[in-house]
């Protein structure tokens, strides 16, 4: 994809920077110097902007702020209508998992970037029923180091802010835990803002952990009515916005938030408004069948949970739906080649707890 390309709607997420860097102390004209963004263009709801063109915004309000920890600062001052329509399912989502969700899924419309990776298994049950999902910053490349750092905080300060929303805080266990992979920057006093239970630094990799009846489970299901309707309104948004590449994507997407669920076809069709029957000829067109993208959905999750999780082979294949262990084995080697035991040499993901350094707990 061309940097250059304008395809991010000015009036999410840029506009959502703008607003948090003046209130951080950034001037507007110093904001948009050498951005190619003028004045007019913040009302135009048909203004479009291009990776490139961001960058150097966020840039520009580094430079006229000057405070460590920007991306911390910023994420907890972004306002959800900066999301879209999407952003209010904050207000009206029945679980965490389904805020979740929705905000992965629809969070292309506001950076159409995410349409055209590659949509992979993430998030994974682990030991003690914890979830475990990693915290996926968007890619920077060669940007300078401070704009990495000012992603991959803005990135967190937002997630935990969802979660501290979301979160199903009648469970009996509702802490949440951070594992980051740099080191300990000199704000670390910021971390204790932050709505979780502790933070960890010098881990192995970056996530966020809490316990699954946090994480899965409805509590307020009187909102599920509001939050079909967004959702119907979301998809249609995406639809009209044409960044999703087809129906195979789509059917695909829907099938990988299942998780350990596993969606019908009839399901699926009712999500994207049309019938299945309609559905079906789309993937035919496409030269491929439900049927297909359904197996190989699972079989991703499956190996993703082998390489990932402690869980157990037992526990795994209770978790997927398997009849028993001998079939996910017999499944695994038919799909991958290898053999479980293979898959599971390598652990990605879980930091041991020799690998950190510093905890902080909040106050």
């Amino acid at each position: 994809m061309d940097a250059n390309t304008a395809i991010i709607p000015l009036q999410l997420h840029p506009l959502g920077f703008i607003e948090a860097f003046t209130q951080l102390g950034a001037g507007l004209d110093a904001l948009l110097r050498g951005t190619n963004i003028s004045q007019p263009m913040l009302d135009d709801s048909r203004a479009r902007i291009s990776y490139a063109q961001q960058a150097r915004l966020i840039g520009n309000g580094l430079a006229s702020c000057r405070q460590a920890g920007l991306g911390l600062l910023v994420g907890q001052l972004f306002d959800w209508s900066y999301y879209g329509t999407v952003g209010g399912v904050v207000q009206c989502s029945p679980s965490l998992r389904a805020a979740g969700e929705a905000f992965q899924r629809y969070l292309m419309i506001a950076q159409p970037w995410y349409a055209f990776r590659g949509r992979r298994p993430t998030t994974y049950l682990d030991l003690d029923g914890m979830i475990i999902d990693p915290l996926d910053c968007f890619p920077v490349g060669d940007a300078p180091a401070v704009l990495q750092q000012f992603e991959r905080e803005f990135r967190l300060a937002v997630q935990l802010r969802i979660w501290d929303l979301c979160g199903n805080k009648s469970a009996a266990n509702t802490d949440v835990h951070v594992c980051l992979s740099h080191p300990e920057p000199s704000h670390v006093h910021l971390y204790r803002n932050l709505p979780c239970a502790s933070v960890r630094f010098d881990c192995a990799r970056s996530y966020m952990a809490a316990h699954r009846s946090f994480v899965l489970d409805p509590f307020r299901p009187f909102r599920r009515r509001a939050f079909d309707r967004m959702i119907q309104h979301c998809e249609q948004e995406l639809n009209d916005s044409q960044v999703e590449p087809s129906y195979a994507a789509k059917v695909r997407w829907h099938l990988l938030a299942g998780f350990n669920k596993r969606p019908t076809l009839e399901e699926i069709a009712s999500l994207l408004s049309v019938t299945p029957r309609a559905l079906s000829r789309r993937l035919e067109r496409e030269r491929v069948t439900f049927r297909e993208i359904a197996h190989e959905v699972r079989m991703e999750l499956t190996a993703h949970h082998l390489r990932c999780s402690r869980l157990s082979v037992d526990q795994i294949a209770e978790l997927m739906g398997f009849s028993c262990t001998s079939s996910l084995r017999r499944a695994i080697r038919g799909w991958s080649g290898s053999a479980v035991g293979v898959m599971r040499t390598v652990r990605t993901y879980h930091s041991s707890p020799k690998a950190v350094s510093h905890v902080i707990a909040r106050s």
